[in-house]
C-alpha cells in the first residue's frame, strides 16, 4: 500500500481571511462607543482649561490693580468681550467685587465667573481677596 503524505496547507484560504476579518470588524464596532466618548471628554477637557485659564487672568488683574477699592470696584465694573475658546465655543466672563472694608488697610472680596454663552452652563469661578490701602 502506498502511503499518503499530508500535504501542509500553503497558505490561508479565502474563508480564513474574510473570518479575520469579520472578527476584526466587530471588535472595531465594539471600540466605536469608547473613542466617541472619548473624544467628547478631550472637548470638554480644552473648554474647561480655557475658562480656568480665563478666571485665572482675570484674578491675576485684579491682584495689580493699584491698592484703591475704587481701582477694584472699577475693574469688576469693566465689560469684558465674549472670548472664543480653543474649540470654538463662545465663552461670557462676569466679575464682582465685594463691598469696600470699613477699616484700611483691609481686603476686597474680587469673584470671577465664566460661563458658555449658548447654553449659559457655569464652567469655571474663583474668587481671590484683593488687599487694598484706601477708599480712593
Amino acid at each position: 500500500m502506498a502511503t499518503q503524505k499530508w500535504r501542509s496547507d500553503q497558505g490561508t484560504s479565502l474563508v480564513e481571511i474574510v473570518v479575520a476579518m469579520f472578527i476584526l470588524a466587530m471588535l472595531s464596532l465594539a471600540l466605536i462607543p469608547a473613542l466617541i466618548a472619548a473624544v467628547k471628554q478631550s472637548a470638554t477637557n480644552t473648554l474647561l482649561s480655557s475658562a480656568t485659564q480665563l478666571v485665572s487672568a482675570r484674578l491675576d488683574e485684579a491682584r495689580v490693580q493699584s491698592a484703591t477699592c475704587a481701582a477694584v470696584s472699577a475693574l469688576a465694573a469693566q465689560a469684558v468681550p465674549e472670548t472664543k475658546s480653543a474649540n470654538g465655543v463662545m465663552l461670557r466672563i462676569t466679575q464682582l467685587a465685594g463691598p469696600c472694608p470699613a477699616a484700611y488697610p483691609g481686603t476686597v472680596k474680587f469673584t470671577t465667573s465664566v460661563f458658555r454663552s449658548d447654553s449659559n452652563a457655569l464652567l469655571a469661578t474663583a474668587a481671590t481677596l484683593v488687599y487694598v490701602q484706601s477708599a480712593n
